[in-house]
């Protein structure tokens, strides 16, 4: 069964996660609908909140059982009371000193045994405070806090799955036509080359021309499109997954270095000031080069927030590392 319900925020994202979080799902089991993106206003004035349609799939409810009709009784019985019950019976009482036999009340403790706070700890008896407990032959030594591994916030990276030559050839031809047909359909003089091959399940291709400024776009995020247009293209045709890289003007390896300077520089003011510190949304390319670069950073530790296209990285403060 298909249910919605409609949530208010200041931002779109900030309705969004109000809604997972009163329904307790995640990102990927609902469905949204923007009502509204809301406006901020000048100075808070005229500022009307954001609103969202959250739909998401709920069981069905069980149909109530109908319960079965009681018909009324035409004319009610009439109770005959009898001399015998209206007779009141005589209960002779117990004498003042009689006990029943179960209770033992008066039955004494046994003085063989001695109670439980005097009676002597046996081996394998559960400690009575923490710390108490005596180490055994096949306890396992704890390790200082200081010396146990800390485990890297970056994600582990995937197998690699060698692709067939005749696909890659077929892929190299695909992506050849399909960024032509683009780069003509935007009025952009350009050339498109295969690169060598790198990986064993990686197209790399560069497009070069007089002027690659529109291709690159804003912070590269044409390229970015251009890039996922012909992965799917790829993949959604051959039958072996290939990974496609697109690059203009070696601008992906400068990006790289930018982002990396940027996470460092960043690193040191959160370890300078203890304080968290969020970038600008990235793709998912881009944070993993912030996560890598901020790895063995001594201080800070790494993690994502937020949901596409809105996910940004975070840079907290690592209390159990010490910056250098």
């Amino acid at each position: 069964m298909l249910k919605s319900i409609e949530m208010t925020g200041e931002t779109r994202d900030a309705a969004i996660d109000a809604a997972l979080k009163s329904l307790g799902l995640d990102r990927d089991d609902v469905s949204v609908e923007v009502l509204d993106n809301g406006k901020k206003g000048f100075l808070g004035i005229g500022a009307t909140p954001a609103k969202v349609r959250v739909s998401y799939e709920a069981p069905d409810e069980p149909k109530a059982e109908k319960k079965p009709e009681v018909k009324p009784e035409s004319k009610p019985q009439k109770l005959s009371i009898t001399t015998e019950d209206t007779t009141p019976r005589l209960v002779k009482p117990a004498p003042k000193d009689f006990v029943p036999e179960k209770l033992n009340v008066d039955k004494p403790q046994r003085e063989d045994r001695p109670q439980r706070e005097d009676r002597p700890r046996r081996e394998g008896d559960r400690p009575r405070r923490e710390g108490d407990r005596p180490r055994r032959d096949g306890d396992r030594p704890r390790r200082p806090r200081e010396e146990r591994p800390i485990v890297p916030s970056v994600p582990k990276e995937r197998e690699l799955i060698p692709v067939s030559e005749e696909c890659m050839k077929k892929a190299e031809g695909m992506a050849t036509e399909f960024i032509n047909g683009l780069l003509q359909k935007m009025c952009i003089e350009g050339e498109v080359k295969i690169l060598p091959q790198v990986e064993v399940d990686q197209l790399r291709v560069e497009i070069a021309g007089p002027d690659m400024g529109p291709v690159i776009g804003r912070r590269g995020d044409t390229l970015d499109a251009i890039q996922y247009l012909g992965s799917l293209v790829l993949n959604n045709t051959l039958d072996e997954h290939i990974r496609l890289s697109v690059d203009t003007e070696n601008y992906r390896e400068k990006r790289a270095d930018s982002l990396e300077r940027l996470a460092r520089k960043m690193a040191m003011k959160v370890a300078k000031s203890h304080r968290s510190m969020t970038l600008e949304p990235m793709n998912p390319y881009e944070r993993r080069i912030i996560h890598a670069a901020l790895q063995e950073f001594n201080g800070v530790t790494t993690y994502s927030t937020g949901t596409e296209p809105g996910r940004r990285v975070v840079i907290a403060p690592d209390n159990s590392r010490s910056h250098r």
